[in-house]
């Protein structure tokens, strides 16, 4: 299949081609279309973005640090299907290499996506502060989107959208000290999300990509109030040829979280499950615990009433020990007191129990000890604090 071949041109090669490249490869499939960038002048031959570029990408989730500046030559207008000129410099210096009609046609004048018959120039930013790099970013991106939408038809009816599963933060910590760039990204490129609660997403989106504009957006709740009968129509975005993305209100979606009754709909309608890498406290809690990881029951959330309470701790504990497996738990963080006091007063003394607190946050505590050795303890700090329980018996 041939390849669409995409050129941005701006002066240097720097500044705005750069980042326009890098929004377009954002929006299109690498297997049909191929993005490149350039400029009229020679300033700037070999030199990577400018570092505000590259800043401001990588608040919006692209990175194009590894782009390198070089100068549009006259054979770039046989080899490209459209060259997207930043400004009306640009695009007299590239028509004047044009060898005939059918070469001009290919040039554009990018910000026309954005509004339409107006010839307006993108604002070159090299000379000012970092906003000026934000404005046209934001420009950029509605010019970007257009074009892809208007000049590679692609028409999303005849393909269906994935479904990314997009994990969060288990707290209020910067997202980025602990989400990878690639959910920064996701979240920039997608416009449908099935979210617990839209007020909480709202917000974190505006934490992690800070120049997305959320006006279109559209958001589907997914929680303990929601009915099975709403669950397929979360997907018709999907089927629709949009990808939308499945987001908890901290950790990964389906584990100790909304969103397995839905996945597995996805499933049944051929739907492209993207699960992609983020913090989960239970996994976090294993890991760190010292316990058996090769083999481990995760059992969610004990009964409420102390005797059933009880009656299933005893059972996990000789699961645990017939089968040299991790018991693990979570609770609702102001019974956590009560049910670590249940755990002392039910598992053996040498069983090994790990209470794992606020998982990847600044005020993190994991700790695991015989039962009988938490017993010593004149008091734990776990109220109100997001626990993941553990235990072992060991023979």
């Amino acid at each position: 299949m041939t390849k669409t071949r995409i050129l941005t041109v701006c002066l240097g090669n720097i500044c705005r081609s750069p980042l326009a490249k890098g929004i377009l490869d954002s929006l299109v499939d690498p297997k049909e279309v191929v993005v490149d960038s350039a400029g009229t002048g020679d300033y700037h031959i070999g030199d990577p973005p400018d570092e505000r570029s590259v800043e401001v990408a990588k608040k919006n989730g692209l990175d194009i640090t590894d782009q390198r500046g070089r100068q549009f030559k006259a054979d770039d207008l046989v080899r490209y299907d459209f060259i997207l000129a930043m400004d009306n410099y640009n695009y007299e210096d590239i028509v004047s290499l044009a060898s005939n009609e059918q070469h001009k046609d290919k040039v554009k004048l990018i910000l026309n996506y954005a509004i339409p018959g107006e010839n307006l120039d993108l604002p070159d930013p090299y000379f000012g502060g970092i906003s000026g790099f934000d404005d046209v970013y934001a420009m950029l991106t509605k010019a970007c989107r257009n074009f892809v939408d208007k000049e590679l038809k692609m028409d999303k009816s005849d393909r269906t959208g994935k479904l990314f599963i997009i994990p969060s933060r288990l707290g209020e910590q910067p997202p980025l000290e602990v989400l990878p760039l690639s959910i920064r990204k996701k979240i920039n490129d997608i416009d449908h999300f099935i979210v617990e609660n839209e007020k909480v997403t709202r917000r974190f989106i505006k934490k992690i990509v800070p120049g997305k504009s959320q006006n279109k957006i559209k958001f589907f709740n997914l929680n303990k109030y929601t009915q099975d009968t709403e669950i397929p129509e979360f997907l018709e975005p999907c089927i629709a040829g949009h990808d939308t993305g499945l987001l908890s209100d901290a950790g990964c979606p389906g584990i100790a979280d909304p969103g397995s009754e839905l996945v597995r709909l996805a499933h049944d309608k051929n739907i492209q499950v993207v699960p992609l890498v983020g913090p989960s406290s239970v996994f976090l809690g294993l890991m760190a615990s010292g316990l058996n990881g090769q083999s481990f029951a995760f059992h969610g959330y004990l009964p409420i009433d102390k005797k059933e309470c009880r009656t299933r701790i005893k059972h996990f504990e000789k699961l645990s020990e017939r089968e040299a497996q991790t018991q693990i738990f979570i609770e609702t963080p102001y019974r956590n007191q009560q049910l670590f006091d249940l755990l002392l007063r039910t598992l053996s003394p040498g069983t090994l129990l790990t209470v794992a607190c606020d998982l990847s946050l600044s005020d993190e505590t994991i700790h695991t000890r015989p039962v009988s050795e938490w017993e010593k303890e004149e008091s734990i700090d776990i109220h109100k604090r997001q626990c993941i329980f553990l235990f072992r018996k060991v023979r």
